[in-house]
């Protein structure tokens, strides 16, 4: 984080946070506006949707936004991940419009900050992920065509 910045991480202090009953709002709207989505809960401020065993787009939200990364496993270690994936780059990263190592911790983060504490930005925040999501998968479910696993 820059000095005086705003971090990706960081929820408001001292002003209105999101509640985890608006969290729970906000994903139930997103995952029946998907129908049938693939996308599995992962903590209170994010879902997954697994490409293949070893790989998961993670969608997330903050106060100041939402965006999405790749993983590995739950357990794995980002450096693990990013050692499995290097073998890809350039290209990845490229065809992802994201960097492997651009956040420390998050493969390919990309983010759209929008108020996240405003219901009314929902909509927008919504058809973002979607639309990021499906672009990660496609690309991503390229890497090993056979093993994806989307349903899971």
């Amino acid at each position: 984080m820059a000095a005086g910045g705003l971090d990706e991480w960081d929820f408001a202090r001292g002003l209105r946070s999101i509640s985890s009953a608006e969290i729970g709002m906000f994903w139930n709207a997103y995952i029946a506006r998907r129908r049938d989505s693939p996308v599995k809960y992962g903590s209170l401020y994010s879902r997954w949707r697994h490409v293949a065993d070893d790989l998961v787009i993670s969608l997330y939200l903050t106060n100041r936004g939402v965006g999405l990364f790749v993983r590995g496993q739950r357990g794995e270690r980002w450096a693990t991940t990013v050692n499995r994936l290097s073998a890809h780059e350039p290209q990845l990263g490229e065809a992802l419009g994201a960097s492997l190592r651009g956040y420390e911790g998050c493969c390919y983060l990309s983010n759209h900050p929008l108020p996240v504490t405003d219901p009314g930005a929902w909509p927008r925040a919504h058809e973002w992920l979607e639309e990021r999501e499906e672009h990660y998968f496609r690309v991503l479910s390229s890497l090993r065509p056979g093993q994806q696993s989307g349903g899971e």
